[in-house]
C-alpha cells in the first residue's frame, strides 16, 4: 500500500542533514526589502545599523546620537545621518503533503529533505518561519519545532477517496503575510491552472518560491506491458496495457504540464525549481535551484 505519510524517523534524520546544507545554501533574503521587527537584514525604512544610507536635516525630537557633527563644524547647520534598518525576513512556507509526495521512497526523502530546508535554513537567517502542511483542503498549521521534531506526519488525515480529494494545495486558506518570503514545497502533481497558485505566492508584495520534488519513477517510468496503476490519491485501481505510443503520450504530457508551470511562474516572477531524487542534495539544487534564485550560495 502506498503510504499517505512520511515516516516521522525519516522527517528527523532529513533535519539532521540539512542543518548542514543551511551552511552551504541560503534563502533569497537580500533580494527582498523588508519592513518588520528588529533583525539581521536590510528593511525598507531608517533605522540604527552601521549601514549608511543619506543625510537630512535636523527636526525637534532626532537622537541627538545621530548628528553629523563634521558636516555642523563646516556648515553650523546641523543635519542627521540616516542608516538602512535591520528587520526580520517574514518567511511563510507551505508544504504540500499529499500522497504523490511520498509514493515513491527515494521521492519521499527528498521531499522531506526540502520541508526540513525550508525551516532550518529559515532559522539559520534569524527568522521563524510559520509553516503549515496542505492537502488539498485541510490546511494545518505547524510550530517549527513540531517540525524538526518530525511529529507533522501524524497530523496528516488519510486521503479522500473521492475525486474532490485530486485537487492541489488549497492556498486560498493560508494567512499570508504581507511581504512574506513565501515557500511551497510541492510536486505539483495535480490538476488545473496553475496561475492561481502563482498569485497566492506572489501577492500582496509577496516573493514566491517553489521547490519541486521528483522521482524518475514519474519523469521517466519505462513501463511496458500490461499494468496495474494505482491512484495514490484515491487509491482507485486502474489496470492498462502500456504500448510504446501511450508512453510518448504520458511523457509528452508530463513536459507539457512543467511548461506551463514554468510559464505561469516566470508571469508572477516566482523562482521555480525541479530538484531531483536521484542525486545527491547539493548537486540537485545546483541543477535548477541556484540558476534560478530559488536558494543561492553562502559566500
Amino acid at each position: 500500500m502506498i503510504p499517505h505519510a512520511p515516516d516521522a524517523t525519516l522527517v528527523r534524520d532529513a533535519h539532521a542533514r540539512a542543518r548542514g546544507w543551511a551552511s552551504l545554501f541560503r534563502l533569497p533574503l537580500r533580494r527582498q526589502n523588508w519592513r518588520g521587527l528588529s533583525g539581521s537584514h536590510s528593511g525598507m525604512g531608517t533605522g540604527s545599523s552601521l549601514d549608511f544610507q543619506d543625510h537630512r536635516a535636523y527636526a525637534p525630537g532626532d537622537d541627538p546620537r545621530h548628528i553629523n557633527w563634521q558636516a555642523y563644524a563646516r556648515t553650523g547647520a546641523y543635519s542627521m545621518k540616516l542608516f538602512r534598518e535591520e528587520v526580520r525576513p517574514v518567511i511563510d512556507a507551505v508544504w504540500d503533503v499529499s500522497p504523490s509526495m511520498w509514493f515513491d521512497p527515494a521521492k519521499a526523502i527528498r521531499a522531506a529533505e526540502l520541508m526540513a530546508f525550508t525551516v532550518e535554513a529559515s532559522l539559520r537567517a534569524g527568522t521563524t518561519p510559520r509553516v503549515w502542511i496542505c492537502q488539498g483542503g485541510n490546511v494545518i498549521s505547524i510550530a517549527p519545532e513540531a517540525a524538526t521534531a518530525g511529529l507533522w506526519p501524524a497530523l496528516i488525515p488519510p486521503p479522500d477517496p473521492s475525486p474532490s480529494g485530486q485537487s492541489g494545495p488549497s492556498l486560498d486558506r493560508v494567512p499570508w503575510r504581507a511581504r512574506s518570503l513565501r515557500i511551497l514545497v510541492s510536486d505539483l502533481l495535480f490538476p488545473g491552472n496553475p496561475d492561481p497558485t502563482a498569485a497566492f505566492l506572489s501577492g500582496q508584495q509577496g516573493r514566491g518560491i517553489i521547490l519541486a520534488p521528483f522521482a524518475e519513477a514519474e519523469s521517466d517510468p519505462g513501463w511496458d506491458g500490461n499494468i496495474d496503476f494505482e491512484d495514490v490519491e484515491t487509491g482507485v485501481r486502474h489496470p492498462r496495457r502500456v504500448e510504446s505510443g501511450l508512453l510518448r503520450r504520458y511523457a509528452a504530457a508530463y513536459a507539457r504540464h512543467f511548461d506551463w508551470w514554468k510559464e505561469s511562474t516566470r508571469r508572477h516572477g516566482i523562482a521555480m525549481a525541479r530538484v531531483p531524487a536521484a542525486l545527491a542534495f547539493p548537486q540537485a539544487l545546483q541543477l535548477e535551484a541556484l540558476p534560478s534564485g530559488a536558494v543561492e550560495p553562502w559566500n
